[in-house]
């Protein structure tokens, strides 16, 4: 377990971490997401130890064994995917005995088995990420860090990537892992909210649903007539909220049936598609936190 106590780090003038008092490594998956600037990095790179509190501490089990993932790949690209484990495996003390037995199951379990003579740099960009993970994982960390790992990987990637992380957590290893994508929050058992170098939140994936506050309705195909709508929903002061979603209008209202028999109208008016209720989504979550600190207008 790591906790930070008034944490704050500067780089020069730039303060990239504020105040920052939390407690990581009791979820199975702690998720760290925000948006470019946010001080996700840095906040990894401080649990890691590569630098240190411009002010507060951090404090940490002893002998606490971690597995670190950069946000850029950092093997040895001239190396083959063996070889880099097997180098990884001699930094962390394995004996060749246990480090080859322990090599054979990493390539099978990310599939890297029939690639492990392949020049690390010529992997694909999600191929790279798996390597990484299992040289982070070669020594069974009891907490893994990883920046980024999905980030610019294609969608089949992402969902390989995650199936590592979520193995790796059922094995007992606890896992802090930052992400730009805010539906990756969903694998996560805790999700913590970082913006502009301060924590807005850090709850469970539910507990960001069920808190939130607003009525969540949806017009359905409501194509060209959504700026007109726009720009009247928005000096209703029942409506906290609303924008378009691809071709759908999207509208948060605490007045919930007010709002809704108003939408219904203009749909049948301008023969839009229909008007239903729905659960808010990762973006809405998220955003309501960003319009709570003032920055409505910020965009991920």
């Amino acid at each position: 377990m790591i906790r930070f106590q008034e944490v704050t780090r500067r780089y020069g003038e730039k303060t990239a971490l504020k105040d920052i008092g939390l407690t990581l490594g009791e979820a199975g998956i702690h998720g760290l997401i925000g948006p470019d600037g946010a001080g996700k990095t840095t906040l990894i790179k401080l649990v890691a130890g590569l630098i240190h509190p411009t002010e507060g501490k951090i404090l940490r089990e002893k002998k606490l064994r971690l597995g670190y993932v950069p946000e850029t790949f950092a093997m040895y690209e001239e190396m083959g995917v063996a070889e880099n484990l097997h180098f990884y495996g001699q930094l962390n003390g394995l004996d060749r005995e246990r480090r080859q037995k322990r090599i054979d199951e990493l390539l099978c379990w990310t599939d890297l088995d029939r690639f492990a003579d392949r020049r690390a740099g010529s992997l694909s960009g999600g191929m790279k990420q798996k390597l990484a993970i299992a040289a982070a994982v070669m020594h069974r960390p009891d907490l893994l860090l990883l920046d980024e790992p999905t980030n610019g990987v294609d969608p089949l990637s992402r969902r390989e990537v995650w199936r590592l992380i979520q193995t790796v957590a059922r094995e007992g290893t606890r896992v802090l892992v930052s992400t730009q994508y805010l539906d990756e929050a969903r694998h996560c058992d805790r999700v913590l909210l970082l913006h502009r170098g301060r924590v807005l939140a850090d709850e469970k994936p539910q507990e960001y649903r069920q808190s939130f506050p607003y009525r969540v309705w949806i017009v359905r195909d409501a194509g060209g007539v959504r700026g007109k709508w726009l720009s009247q929903l928005r000096q209703e002061s029942s409506v906290a909220e609303a924008y378009s979603r691809g071709t759908d209008l999207v509208v948060w209202s605490r007045e919930a049936e007010t709002v809704g028999r108003m939408l219904e109208r203009w749909a049948q008016e301008e023969e839009a598609g229909p008007v239903e209720t729905g659960s808010p989504d990762w973006e809405d979550v998220f955003t309501r936190y960003l319009m709570e600190d003032g920055e409505g207008e910020e965009k991920w």
